[in-house]
């Protein structure tokens, strides 16, 4: 049996966590029993603690950390300083590549294109870029001008005829090369492939949807839907805080629930901005809202299985790892009909639903008294909670596994490595 020796690629800040952390250590946990696979981890990563690169044996694959230049944006704007950024990082890693055949590098950060680039000119390499996020749509907590603008072309285009011009969708210079240049492309959702095919047309015609998939920590399945619509229902709303996450059009929903008279509340899971929770306070003073910033895992799984809905707000999301755990621990799930979201969830099947609405002159927004209806039917039907729960589980344990998201990768791993 040969040996395929893998290479995972990303770039992180120490002072954001993000989804593809998330998934680049789930893939890592998921290959251990992979015996024909050799993991490598090459991480470049904005860090004041690390001031040296270093190499780690983990386990079953090796860690080499390696620092960002402090003015990474800087460098990646001048050819000439990334090409002597990526000659260095392949001068430290070089010995991983020596002397070994069936490389492919999986890439997860599109800003290291030209650096996967460089060491298959020198080893003959394989490279898989893999889409994470629609990097446009990121522009929602950036440039909400451009954001919108690309929004209205792409989704209110009444001339769908015209198609625009690949290149206003680009955030950065490295983006249309790590569409084309690549064996293949793994996307983790269908409307990806559908911005590629659509909004940038020159990408490679090797590419894959592979759902995000997370390894079941939920160990408990006997979850009750018992409560009475007069007692009072806990909301659970996990993610990093910013305004693409929706997080004040939930805050605004559960305040038009409370006004019909319920009792709700609503635990926040996450890393937020300075000044947040003094902001909750002051904006819904009558709202039972508690901030935890960021949560370890046995926090996490606490927290899925006490609370009694789950719900997402989200005004742009790819691949929801949110999503992910609330189905597998079978929660009752509130979510809007965006991008990833639409094709994760089945509108009254193992989700209720929330549209968003645009206009030209307030942007994309989450229909707050949709929202706050579909939470007091949750709240009112006992029947219903049971059956979206108990349905979310299925779709987790059919479609949102890590076996099935592993076996899926390794597939594509070992297809390319045949041609």
């Amino acid at each position: 049996m040969s040996i395929i020796n893998l290479y995972l690629i990303d770039m992180s800040h120490a002072s954001n966590t993000s989804g593809v952390d998330r998934y680049v250590s789930t893939l890592i946990g998921g290959l251990r029993d992979v015996v024909d696979i050799q993991v490598y981890w090459i991480h470049l990563r904005n860090d004041n603690t690390l001031l040296f690169p270093k190499e780690e044996k983990i386990g079953h694959y090796v860690k080499y950390s390696i620092p960002l230049p402090q003015q990474y944006n800087t460098v990646i704007a001048e050819r000439f300083w990334i090409r002597k950024y990526n000659e260095q990082v392949y001068r430290l890693t070089k010995h991983l590549f020596e002397g070994k055949e069936n490389c492919i590098i999986h890439l997860h950060t599109l800003n290291l294109i030209d650096l996967a680039v460089y060491i298959r000119e020198l080893t003959g390499c394989k490279i898989i870029t893999h889409l994470h996020c629609i990097p446009w749509k990121g522009l929602y907590n950036s440039n909400k001008k451009r954001f919108n603008k690309l929004y209205e072309l792409t989704y209110t285009n009444k001339n769908k005829a015209e198609k625009p011009n690949s290149e206003i969708y680009v955030t950065n210079n490295c983006e249309l090369q790590s569409y084309a240049a690549p064996d293949a492309l793994i996307c983790g959702t269908y409307c990806g492939i559908d911005f590629l095919n659509e909004c940038i047309g020159n990408v490679t015609n090797n590419t894959f949807v592979i759902p995000n998939g997370g390894i079941d920590i939920c160990d408990d399945l006997f979850r009750k839907y018992e409560k009475n619509s007069d007692e009072n229902f806990n909301f659970l709303f996990v993610a990093t805080v910013n305004e693409s996450k929706g997080i004040f059009y939930i805050l605004q929903a559960l305040q038009l629930v409370q006004k019909k008279g319920y009792k709700v509340s609503l635990v926040i899971a996450g890393k937020h901005p300075p000044g947040f929770k003094k902001r909750i306070e002051q904006d819904y003073p009558t709202l039972n809202v508690t901030v935890l910033g960021l949560v370890g895992i046995e926090e996490l799984k606490k927290l899925y299985i006490e609370n009694d809905i789950g719900v997402i707000g989200s005004l742009q999301e790819q691949a929801s790892y949110t999503g992910v755990e609330m189905s597998m621990f079978g929660m009752p799930i509130i979510t809007t009909n965006v991008d990833g979201l639409d094709e994760m969830f089945t509108d009254e099947a193992n989700a209720l639903k929330v549209q968003t609405r645009f206009s030209s002159v307030f942007g994309l927004s989450v229909d707050v008294e949709m929202m706050a209806k579909k939470m007091i039917r949750l709240m009112n039907d006992k029947s219903l909670r049971t059956k979206i729960g108990q349905n979310a589980r299925k779709l987790y344990e059919q479609r949102l596994s890590l076996e099935l998201m592993i076996n899926r990768t390794v597939d594509v791993y070992r297809k390319l490595i045949q041609k």
